[in-house]
C-alpha cells in the first residue's frame, strides 16, 4: 500500500526538478536523437527545451510515481478514472460534492462528462494541483479551483488517512537552482561544494551560479551516482545533506613536504603541518 504522502513527495521531486511534457512517456529522458526524429507537431515546436530532461504525459506521471513507490497505476487517464479509483465523483469550485473533505494524494479530472477524461492530475493539498499539464508548460502546478478540474477520484493502492498525510506543506523547499541563477541557497550550494573539495572558481561562495559552479555540481552528481546535468534539485540537494563526512587527523612520520604533498593529492581539503623534532 503507497501512502499519499510519499506519492504527493514524487510528484514535488517532478516538479522541483521542472519535468517536461512528452506524450506516452512516463519519466523517461527526453534525448536529442527522439526530438529530431519526433513527428508530431506540437513535440517539435516545443519539445527542444526537454531534452536532457525527466518528460512524462498526465497519466504517465503517475504511472512512474507509482512504479517508483513499488506500486502499478495505468497509463491512461480513462481507465484511471473507470478502473482504478476506489471512490470518485464530481467536484464543484475545488470542493466535492458530496461534502467531504478533498484529501491531498487524490486524483483530479478534466472532462464535460463523467464518461470521458483526457487529463488528470494530482491534488498536494494547500488547494494546489501538481500536473503534468502539455508539451509547452511540462509540470507545473495549478489551482484546485481551476474550471478545468470537475472530478475527483481516490486511488486504488493509496492509503489516505489524516495522520500520514503531508500535503499541506509548501509545494516546494529548497529551490531547484542551475547556471544563471543567484542568491543565498547558490551561496549555500557553493560553500557545501567547496567544503568537499569542489572548485567553484576564484570568486569563492560568491552566490552567483557559474562556469565553474556548474562544473563542480556535474562532478559532485557523477561521483553521487546522480544525472550529472548541472541542475541543483531534490535529489541533488539531498545528496549534498547525506555526503556530509566526519574529520579525522593522521600523522604520519618520516615524511618530506614533498613526499606528504603528493600523498595528499587526492585529498584537495587536507590540511599539513610540519613538526620538527
Amino acid at each position: 500500500m503507497i501512502n499519499a504522502g510519499d506519492l504527493i513527495e514524487k510528484f514535488r521531486l517532478a516538479l522541483s526538478e521542472q519535468w517536461g511534457y512528452i506524450w506516452g512517456k512516463s519519466g523517461q529522458i527526453w534525448t536529442q536523437a527522439a526530438q529530431d526524429k519526433a513527428t508530431d507537431a506540437t513535440i517539435k515546436q516545443y519539445g527542444q527545451k526537454w531534452v536532457g530532461r525527466h518528460v512524462a504525459d498526465c497519466s504517465g506521471l503517475f504511472s512512474w510515481a507509482f512504479k517508483q513507490l513499488g506500486g502499478y497505476m495505468y497509463h491512461g487517464s480513462n481507465s484511471m478514472w473507470r478502473d482504478y479509483c476506489t471512490k470518485k465523483g464530481p467536484l464543484k469550485a475545488g470542493k466535492r460534492t458530496d461534502g467531504e473533505e478533498l484529501l491531498p494524494g487524490t486524483a483530479v479530472f478534466t472532462g464535460e462528462s463523467e464518461d470521458v477524461h483526457g487529463h488528470v492530475g494530482l491534488y498536494v493539498g494547500g488547494g494546489f494541483v501538481i500536473e503534468a499539464k502539455g508539451t509547452q508548460s511540462g509540470v507545473i502546478t495549478s489551482k484546485i479551483t481551476d474550471k478545468r478540474w470537475r472530478w475527483w477520484g481516490e486511488l486504488k493502492g493509496v492509503q489516505y488517512s489524516q495522520d500520514s498525510q503531508r500535503g499541506d506543506e509548501p509545494v516546494e523547499t529548497k529551490p531547484t537552482i542551475r547556471k544563471g541563477s543567484r542568491g543565498e541557497h547558490v551561496r549555500q550550494l557553493q560553500t557545501e561544494l567547496i567544503s568537499r573539495g569542489y572548485d567553484v572558481g576564484p570568486s569563492g561562495a560568491d552566490g552567483i551560479f557559474g562556469t565553474n559552479t556548474e562544473r563542480a555540481v556535474k562532478s559532485f552528481q557523477k561521483a553521487s551516482g546522480l544525472v550529472a546535468d548541472g541542475i541543483v534539485g531534490p535529489m541533488t540537494w539531498t545528496a549534498l545533506d547525506g555526503a556530509k563526512t566526519k574529520t579525522y587527523a593522521a600523522t604520519l612520520t618520516g615524511l618530506t613536504k614533498e613526499q606528504a604533498t603528493a600523498l595528499l593529492r587526492d585529498f584537495p581539503t587536507a590540511d599539513i603541518t610540519e613538526e620538527r623534532g
